[in-house]
């Protein structure tokens, strides 16, 4: 933006009526945007069934990433496999996902989040239903990749949520929303546990990807964002799923009908890079970079932690995003990863350093829970899941790069590990105090044009405004001037 921090207003519902240029007063018809709509809708059981299909598909990604620790040393030994065949199963997961993420964003703003979402948990429920009859490490590699092709379109269910949950809520909703990843994660090993000594390794797939098919099917329940269907000009479905959307929650929309948004490209590439956004672009990819970075570090370097929770540092989130805004609680979540992340080289007891891996693993966690909602409150619906899924890319890049130093590094110098993960999450922290854009209590950009067009009309009526006060003061000097001359010349012709 061209100041440092633009952030805008919620639009209200037009007046009724409007005035002539010669006086006289018509009636106008009553608008209001989809952006009202939401507010005035509330939250209520509308936004918790889409939250639940959403979180569904998140507990379903969570299985599937948790099964990786399950598979690997299980086909290890089958097929005895060398490390780094090992690893590169993993691998090929995130290499899928970051090659996906930002063609997937394409699809979403182009040509809905839903029918998006559905293609992505069909995608990821039959490919990992098919890796269940591989016959060889290839084809495990090929059909694991594929899986992670398919996940990285999942942020979809993110964007699908936060556009239709009022920025009251919007936060606290969306920080509450991570457990359901523990939630997956702990289910995965739990199932695991009862399959693998009974039936095998490959019934673990096939049980792995019931839960992201009945997500597919949910998805058959819930509307396309209303959000898109305005930007995309289909106005009639907007306002029908809204005023569905208010009978469900008891509520009302404002008067009026909903108006036509701006008609702009959607998806379109170089709009993620544009002047009001470029800053902030290239700040959230090393923001993102950075989180997966000393995450899948944290994990990497002891497998243990794979096993607790990592809900401890959410609370910060949960407390302090409405309060001190997104940017502070941000930068506090990756302090607070850098600083434990450098005590870990401490001469400790091991209970000791159990907690600090249980800070860095919860802060870290908090920290994605940052950029996720951050991002998609950052870009305006035009451009929203192009734009989280380019960062989800970078996350991937950050991922693939982490076991060079949690498994490399760090068996030559401990010290040295941990003070490269540690600085990366305090130049992270910085990062986000410069963030050019504080989203707490924004509005949710409708497209990037309309955005800029509002910056540009509120410039010039503070300009304006600026011009009229001055003729203002021009105007009172003037009568003060005549003022003074009158009251002369009158006191000049009493003394005659």
């Amino acid at each position: 933006m061209r100041s440092s921090e633009t952030t805008r207003q919620r639009s209200t519902p037009s007046s009724g009526r409007k005035t002539e240029s010669n006086g006289h007063t018509f009636d106008a018809i009553h608008t209001y945007t989809v952006e009202d709509a939401i507010e005035a809708i509330g939250f209520g059981w509308f936004q918790l069934k889409i939250f639940f299909v959403g979180k569904l598909i998140s507990a379903a990604d969570s299985m599937e990433m948790m099964m990786l620790s399950v598979l690997s040393p299980l086909v290890r030994c089958e097929w005895q496999l060398e490390d780094y065949k090992v690893a590169f199963i993993t691998t090929a997961v995130f290499i899928g996902m970051g090659i996906s993420a930002p063609l997937f964003g394409i699809v979403g703003d182009n040509y809905g989040r839903k029918p998006t979402l559905i293609m992505v948990t069909v995608w990821i429920g039959f490919f990992g239903f098919l890796a269940t009859f591989s016959p060889t490490y290839s084809w495990i590699v090929l059909l694991r990749g594929l899986v992670g092709v398919g996940m990285g379109g999942s942020p979809q269910g993110f964007s699908l949520t936060a556009e239709y949950v009022p920025s009251k809520y919007r936060a606290k909703l969306l920080v509450f929303g991570t457990i359901f990843w523990t939630i997956g994660g702990i289910f995965e090993i739990l199932l695991a546990m009862i399959v693998v000594p009974a039936l095998g390794w490959r019934w673990l797939l096939v049980f792995s990807a019931i839960p992201v098919l009945l997500a597919s099917f949910g998805l058959l329940f819930i509307p396309e964002s209303a959000r898109f269907l305005a930007g995309a000009g289909y106005i009639d479905d907007a306002e029908k799923i809204l005023e569905k959307a208010a009978k469900i929650n008891k509520a009302k929309l404002p008067d009026g009908k909903l108006t036509q948004s701006q008609n702009v490209p959607l998806g379109r590439l170089k709009d993620v890079f544009s002047r009001e956004y470029l800053r902030s672009t290239l700040q959230l990819w090393f923001l993102w970079f950075g989180v997966a970075f000393t995450y899948y570090g944290m994990v990497l370097a002891n497998a243990e932690v794979l096993r607790i929770r990592n809900e401890e540092c959410l609370p910060i989130n949960f407390l302090l995003f409405d309060k001190i805004g997104r940017r502070f609680t941000g930068a506090l979540c990756y302090f607070g990863a850098g600083l434990f992340f450098v005590l870990l080289q401490l001469q400790v007891e091991l209970g000791v350093l159990t907690v600090f891996m249980f800070f860095v693993r919860g802060f870290a966690t908090a920290c994605f829970n940052f950029v996720y909602i951050y991002s998609s409150e950052l870009y305006p619906t035009s451009i929203r899941t192009l734009s989280i899924g380019m960062a989800s890319a970078m996350a991937r890049v950050g991922a693939m790069l982490t076991p060079f130093i949690s498994q490399v590094l760090i068996s030559q110098s401990v010290a040295s590990a941990t003070w490269v993960y540690g600085s990366i999450c305090l130049l992270c922290c910085i990062c986000c105090l410069l963030l050019p854009i504080e989203t707490k209590g924004r509005a949710l950009p409708q497209s990037l044009t309309l955005e800029y067009n509002e910056i540009e009309l509120s410039q010039s009526s503070n300009a304006l405004e600026s011009d009229e006060g001055l003729v203002k003061n021009i105007s009172t000097i003037e009568m003060e001037r005549k003022k003074i001359k009158n009251s002369k010349q009158n006191e000049h012709d009493s003394e005659s």
